[in-house]
């Protein structure tokens, strides 16, 4: 599991579950606009709407994917990064987190849950993400 609402809302029970899914489906969404989801998720209902930005991502995690990122959401390759990039060895978020953070210009946590869903966020954050996902990917060593 990379990451579920409860990591965030089990010993803070005044953050909502649409609060603590934000960030992972603005990621997922991002994931999906890259074909680095799996078939099985995009087998869901409504995968059509948040794939053309109808609905958020945060929605879609809520609804269809039980409140979590896990390995069943993504393709190898999807995969491969999203291990890398939540990577941490205290808390788990990496440099996706760091990022996030960053893009956002959050100062704490509670800026954290803070953050709704809006489309012109979705393209900013997307870019934050593929920048991320290109500079890993070109060091990546070639299979021979």
């Amino acid at each position: 599991m990379y990451d579920h609402i409860s990591f965030h809302t089990e010993d803070a029970p005044h953050i909502t579950p649409e609060q603590a899914a934000q960030h992972m489906g603005y990621y997922f969404a991002w994931a999906i606009s890259q074909n680095l989801h799996s078939n099985s998720a995009a087998a869901l209902p409504h995968f059509a709407d948040v794939q053309a930005g109808l609905i958020s991502g945060a929605d879609f995690v809520l609804q269809q994917l039980n409140g979590g990122l896990d390995e069943t959401c993504f393709n190898a390759l999807g995969n491969r990064f999203t291990q890398f990039y939540y990577e941490d060895e205290d808390e788990g978020y990496g440099q996706f987190m760091a990022d996030y953070f960053a893009e956002l210009d959050l100062q704490n946590e509670a800026d954290l849950y803070q953050v709704t869903w809006q489309p012109a966020l979705q393209q900013q954050l997307n870019a934050v993400f593929q920048q991320a996902f290109l500079r890993w990917k070109s060091s990546l060593r070639p299979v021979e």
